[in-house]
């Protein structure tokens, strides 16, 4: 009975020790993450039509906008929220728009199947 008291102390400790290394690791890494607070979070990681991209780069510039993870899409019709929706001029019958989304698609919408 001994030995598993001990075992079970042993087994305790090494699930204990390392998590106050793992929290100042996450932590360490939280502050290294800071974004740019002038790019709306919408765009972060996101692909953007050229206009889009022009007004990002005049507000934040070109390193800002790489650093956010935001690409450049070689027209305004390319993906939207998140690969659910495609950025067009008109939607298709069997889509609708989404108004949240559309910011990414520049003159076009972003249309979402229903």
């Amino acid at each position: 009975m001994k030995g598993n008291i001990g075992i079970a102390v042993f087994y305790m400790l090494l699930l204990l020790l390392p998590t106050d290394s793992i929290g100042k690791k996450m932590e360490e890494n939280l502050f290294r993450q800071k974004r740019n607070p002038l790019i709306p979070a919408i765009y972060i990681g996101a692909t953007v039509g050229p206009s889009v991209w022009a007004y990002l780069v005049a507000l934040v510039g070109v390193a800002a906008v790489t650093a956010a993870n935001i690409r450049r899409a070689s027209s305004d019709n390319h993906s939207c929220a998140g690969n659910r929706g495609w950025c067009r001029s008109k939607c298709f019958r069997h889509e609708y728009v989404d108004s949240h989304h559309s910011a990414v698609c520049g003159r076009y919408f972003c249309c979402r199947p229903r």
